[in-house]
């Protein structure tokens, strides 16, 4: 507890006045023309189980600064970051930085953004610009989880048609829990064998930084009256690793994620009706790698990732949303880690009450062939529209093994205190 708590009434005073500095600024003369919005926030999670100990405390200020000038913008984001667990998560992080221009059919977007394709709500089919933190595996708002990508984005447009072309000349992947103090370290059971050395080799598999590497990608959107579509394509990387295992000695084992070109051909549509939006998206997924369950030579599968779903905006402030999605790997090899065919199903209702100052809602993970889930309850009370009160419980689960089953352990209770500005 005391290394929870060490140095956090120096870090709660320093972003105090940094959060009061920022909203002054923001209130000066409207002639500058810029706005400044952002939050403060505390997150504390405690594991429901022996040895109930802390599985995440950490604390976050986050600045948002837009100038406009004409037709033109100026977004910068940044994130002040306290992790009393993980001291090398403690840190300041730009998150976006971009500039950007819009005419009355072209537009024009440069920097660091985060980049969001398709219609599925927590599962990524054609959503593969942009990484994912997995540092806390999804203990995280989505928000949170997704990474921005360094990018030049062109845009063409009208009323009913835009085209968007993407350029990525950095590759950056999933950021991955590699520190086995994390609770939601994914190679937990090797703690098994304490006599074995594990480290990790980030640097050998990522894909350096030249013209060859480059990605590059299109999406072509419609919106008619009662649907909107798009087709996309990029030529990209698989920006989840697969895990190749290099044992250097029968005590010393080194982990390599490694990334690999693939292509991506996808589809989405969403289709009102009344009440009711119904999803739908597709992936082509071409040459794409896996970890595998035994050395062979790595070589790239063609997959089918696809997902349906439906939200119901229900009278009385209800909303329920299910979507079921699967993968299915052709030219199948039994030394592939991954089932041949996987499938996911989310469920989601959410219901605001005492004049939407309260709002309950789950969101649940449900692996069908690895039978494991992982269920988010949230209760968020609204005390202001600045601060909000936030508790719930995770639990997770599994059966099978699969998608949840290295961390059928880590149910937690959790707390977030968030002062918005």
């Amino acid at each position: 507890m005391l290394g929870i708590t060490k140095g956090w009434n120096l870090f709660v005073s320093v972003v105090l006045t940094f959060a009061v500095s920022l909203v002054a600024w923001g209130q000066q003369d409207d002639k500058q023309r810029f706005e400044v919005k952002g939050f403060v926030d505390t997150y504390q999670a405690l594991r429901s189980r022996s040895p109930f100990d802390f599985m995440s405390s950490r604390s976050t200020v986050r600045t948002e600064v837009k100038k406009t000038f004409g037709s033109s913008q100026v977004n910068v984001s940044l994130n002040i970051v306290h992790n009393a667990l993980l001291k090398e998560e403690t840190s300041i992080r730009l998150r976006e930085a971009y500039f950007e221009h819009r005419e009355h059919h072209w537009g024009l977007k440069a920097g660091r953004q985060l980049i969001i394709w398709g219609v599925a709500d927590g599962i990524r089919i054609t959503d593969h610009l942009s990484p994912m933190d997995l540092t806390e595996f999804l203990a995280q708002d989505y928000d949170d989880i997704r990474m921005p990508v360094n990018a030049l984005r062109f845009l063409l447009f009208n009323e009913k048609v835009q085209f968007e072309a993407v350029l990525v000349p950095t590759f950056e992947g999933y950021k991955l829990p590699t520190d086995s103090r994390n609770p939601w370290y994914p190679f937990a059971a090797l703690d098994a064998h304490p006599e074995l050395k594990v480290s990790w080799d980030n640097d050998a598999g990522r894909p350096d930084f030249n013209i060859r590497n480059i990605e590059y990608g299109g999406r072509l959107s419609f919106t008619l009256p009662g649907v909107d579509f798009s087709l996309s394509a990029l030529h990209t990387w698989n920006r989840m690793p697969i895990f190749e295992q290099q044992w250097v000695s029968p005590q010393a084992l080194t982990i390599v994620p490694r990334h690999y070109r693939m292509g991506l051909m996808g589809a989405d549509i969403a289709l009102p009706v009344r009440q009711v939006v119904i999803r739908g998206e597709a992936a082509l997924s071409i040459d794409k790698h896996f970890t595998y369950s035994a050395p062979k030579p790595s070589e790239g599968f063609e997959t089918l990732n696809w997902l349906m779903g439906i939200d119901w905006y229900a009278p009385n402030d209800w909303m329920i949303s299910g979507q079921v999605s699967s993968e299915s790997i052709f030219g199948y090899k039994s030394h592939i880690s991954q089932d041949q065919t996987t499938a996911l199903l989310t469920l989601s209702i959410s219901k605001s009450l005492l004049g939407n100052t309260l709002k309950l809602s789950d969101f649940a993970y449900i692996d069908m062939v690895g039978q494991g889930w992982f269920s988010r309850f949230t209760a968020d009370y609204a005390l202001s529209d600045q601060i909000h009160i936030m508790g719930g419980y995770d639990w997770l689960g599994s059966r099978k093994g699969g998608l949840f089953d290295a961390y059928k352990k880590n149910s937690e209770f959790w707390l977030r205190v968030r002062y918005s500005f």
